[in-house]
């Protein structure tokens, strides 16, 4: 691993530490270089701001490991992102308990964009359903996803991987049930 990496990493394990027992809208850079042993300008070479590093931890910590691994199964992904949630708790439960709903959007939609590009919902391709059509559900279920998961951790986690999988395989049986039947029906 190279130095800046290395420095970004124990600059995201210290925030990460401290968000276990502090808001993050509480913690200040001072905190972050002081529990980890550097010193405020380090941070400001890597990072500009707190965001900037709560965002890296997000797609260093989930999204690179999970989502951008083009063979991997979408129910292997869920449950990966699931676990670590469950392994993470307090610093995910804290984050999104101290930062506004639109930043947590911000750092999930892309991330979760693609991945519900690999759900298998093949409607680009699909003849009975229109690029636009698809576009529209792929935004639309990208937005219920990111919801569904920001209330999921804010409720404690109650439901566990294989529930949320049927849970999504039950809506591709409707998606899938409804462009065959648009394609019979001529909606």
């Amino acid at each position: 691993m190279e130095y800046a990496s290395q420095t970004k990493q124990q600059l995201a394990n210290s925030l990460k530490e401290l968000m276990g027992r502090t808001p993050f809208n509480k913690i200040t850079v001072q905190n972050v270089t002081s529990n980890c042993g550097l010193n405020r300008q380090t941070f400001y070479y890597h990072f500009k701001d707190m965001y900037e590093l709560l965002s890296w931890i997000y797609h260093n910590d989930i999204f690179n490991e999970v989502v951008e691994e083009q063979d991997e199964q979408w129910e292997t992904a869920v449950v990966q992102i699931m676990r670590y949630c469950k392994a993470n708790r307090a610093f995910c439960r804290n984050t999104i308990r101290s930062i506004k709903k639109e930043y947590m959007e911000v750092f999930l939609q892309p991330v979760v964009h693609t991945w519900v590009e690999k759900l298998g919902i093949d409607l680009e391709n699909c003849k009975y359903i229109s690029k636009d059509d698809a576009d529209f559900l792929v935004d639309f279920f990208t937005t219920a996803f990111v919801n569904y998961g920001i209330q999921w951790v804010s409720r404690g986690m109650p439901e566990d991987e294989a529930y949320v999988i049927s849970k999504i395989k039950a809506l591709l049986r409707m998606v899938y049930h409804g462009t065959e039947k648009q394609k019979r029906i001529a909606i």
